[in-house]
């Protein structure tokens, strides 16, 4: 026979064997789910002959115990483990099977015999005692970990005895245990951060978990001199809760004893700076700034004094002329400090002058610093084109609409395919509503429902559909006219003159469908002055009067986003998000709103999310 033809009969043979065995298994199947287990049991001796793998072994033994042939199925269980004497699963298999069919005794020798042989090496006595705790056989499971840790002193059982104490409820030691780890393996900081989460309620200040690790992390932290990790995980401890203030000087003792030369404390800011702890944000970037040597990182951190700053009068509107005054002057230091912009300052001056223009009632100014920084010769492209942007943002504001136009034109011809050029082609078509062009507006924003930013996307759905509403309900327009015109007076802060403007609407056109969008622009006057509860109100009327129009998941979002981010009250948020949800599930908003209730909530937000 040549070479050829035997390697053909041998797949043949294959071929009518795999094609034996899963014919024999559809059957075994068949019958076990049918519970005739003498036939399925004929089946299974069969299949696992030809592959005795542990699902088959199972199964057989299954089918065994079921037709109450004890005797066999031992003999099966047995002649296993002996062909794999290494197997702890079938070693653990008979151990269960002795005491399941009551003859404890069998089964005590097999658990001793494993106490006695098994645990060769540290990773086998974890194997073991993994599975001794999967049988909830914690009085085995502590004399595996007692042996192991008698045999290999110098290995890390730390989780295993850490489990032994949490299954045990010994909250204490479990805790103790952890930092012991860390005491010599800082390395496994995030492990034990993870554990401690999963094993203690670490959601409130009052919890006696919290207080519990608090006060061990406390004593740990006076008596390590050398290790900063127990003041990290005190911080990390305290962030889970969002008291900032009450770590700020843990903060301050890592900086100092990891010499980190303000970095650490830096870095503490920003995070205060993203979750809203103002005070605490501006209090560790002096401490920054005073502490380093570095002069990069007294730049930043003056940066990030300024940036919370910003934030409070612009996001928050809560500020006084003497504080809008003080930051002004700290913006003006700053500037004159660094010298020409550059990508790193670049936001500073925008910062700067948009706070000239917009709160301060500087318009002239503002525009003379946008003007001037256009001289540096650091600048690029895209930051000229930024540049521009705000210059016509405070053109629009000082009224000079079609020199604001011409600027947002010439960003987004240069920048037709970019982020910042679909921004000016909103801000473009916008004007063209203000001035009652809608249907020109109207062709533009139609090009901008498609933008790849979500954000860009539904303003330009929100404005086009609005103007497809109102647009044309009376015979000359003027309601809509009237309409636009006080929308422009708002982005221009001239809210006396918009509301008169919707006043006159009421009056003489008291059944027009603009009834809820002018609840809509007077809730959105009243955020840009910082009148959160008159927001609310308006917000409320229209949830309440206009249910079914268009406007009313918007009201419901921003009523919660004020409630969230504004006012604290995240109880409050939490039930309004979900009358989104409920009442609304079609809404452009319930992506976000989604992920925002998982935020409030304390659950993970998967990182697909954020994008």
């Amino acid at each position: 026979m040549n070479r050829s033809l035997s390697i053909v009969l041998y797949f043949l043979f294959l071929q009518v064997g795999f094609g034996q065995l899963e014919k024999d298994l559809k059957l075994a199947d068949h019958y076990y789910s049918q519970g005739e287990f003498d036939k399925a049991r004929s089946y299974y001796e069969s299949v696992y002959k030809t592959n005795p793998s542990k699902i088959y072994l199972s199964r057989l033994l299954s089918c065994l115990e079921a037709e109450g042939d004890l005797k066999q199925a031992e003999r099966t269980l047995k002649k296993a483990k002996a062909k794999s004497p290494a197997d702890l699963d079938l070693m653990i298999q008979l151990a269960v099977f002795y005491e399941e069919h009551n003859a404890p005794a069998k089964a005590k020798k097999e658990y001793e015999n494993l106490l006695d042989n098994f645990i060769v090496n540290p990773s086998k006595g974890i194997a073991l005692f993994n599975a001794f705790i999967t049988l909830s056989k914690i009085d085995y499971a502590e004399r595996v970990l007692q042996l192991s840790q008698k045999e290999f002193k110098n290995y890390p059982f730390h989780f295993q005895q850490a489990d032994l104490y949490s299954l045990m409820n010994k909250k204490e030691q479990m805790i103790s245990t952890y930092l012991s780890l860390l005491d010599k393996h800082d390395y496994y900081d995030k492990s034990v951060r993870t554990l401690l989460l999963r094993r203690l309620d670490l959601t409130q200040e009052q919890t006696q978990d919290f207080k519990l690790l608090k006060k061990i992390l406390f004593e740990r932290a006076q008596k390590v001199s050398s290790g900063v990790v127990f003041s990290e995980l005190l911080i990390w401890m305290y962030m889970q809760v969002d008291n900032f203030s009450g770590v700020y000087n843990q903060v301050v003792s890592v900086d100092l004893r990891s010499k980190a030369n303000g970095q650490r404390l830096y870095d503490f800011a920003k995070t205060c700076t993203e979750n809203k702890d103002f005070s605490t944000a501006l209090r560790a970037f002096e401490e920054a700034r005073l502490m380093t040597t570095n002069r990069e990182l007294k730049l930043y951190s003056l940066e990030g004094i300024l940036h919370v700053g910003y934030i409070q009068i612009s996001e928050f509107k809560s500020y006084t002329n003497d504080e809008l005054k003080k930051v002004l002057g700290n913006y003006e230091e700053v500037l004159q400090s660094i010298g020409p912009v550059t990508s790193r300052t670049l936001r500073v001056l925008l910062e700067y002058a948009e706070l000239l223009a917009f709160y301060a009632e500087e318009i002239d100014k503002a525009l003379e610093v946008i003007k001037e920084a256009y001289s540096s010769a650091s600048l690029t492209d895209i930051m000229r084109a930024e540049l521009k942007m705000m210059q016509a943002d405070i053109e629009l504001l000082k009224g000079n609409v079609w020199e604001a136009s011409l600027l947002y034109m010439q960003i987004s011809e240069a920048y037709n395919f970019e982020s910042i050029g679909n921004q000016a082609k909103f801000k473009s078509a916008r004007i063209f509503y203000y001035e009652g062009e809608f249907e020109f507006a109207q062709s533009q924003l139609d090009v901008l429902k498609q933008s790849t930013s979500k954000m860009l996307s539904n303003d330009a759905l929100e404005l086009s559909i609005m103007i497809t509403d109102n647009y044309g309900l009376d015979s000359n327009y003027i309601a809509m006219a009237w309409f636009s015109k006080a929308d422009l007076y708002i982005e221009q802060l001239q809210f006396e003159k918009a509301f008169s403007l919707f006043d006159s609407i009421r009056i003489n056109y008291p059944f027009h469908s603009l009834a809820d969008e002018i609840l809509y622009k007077r809730a959105r006057a009243m955020e840009l002055k910082g009148e959160w509860q008159s927001a609310l109100d308006f917000y409320g009327d229209i949830v309440k009067f206009h249910a079914t129009d268009i406007l009313a998941d918007n009201a419901l979002f921003n009523s919660a986003e004020i409630l969230e981010t504004k006012l604290n009250e995240a109880d409050q948020a939490l039930t309004t998000y979900k009358k989104l949800l409920t009442e609304h599930p079609g809404s452009l908003y319930i992506y976000e709103t989604r992920k925002r209730v998982r935020r409030l909530r304390g659950e993970e937000i998967d990182m697909e999310d954020e994008f």
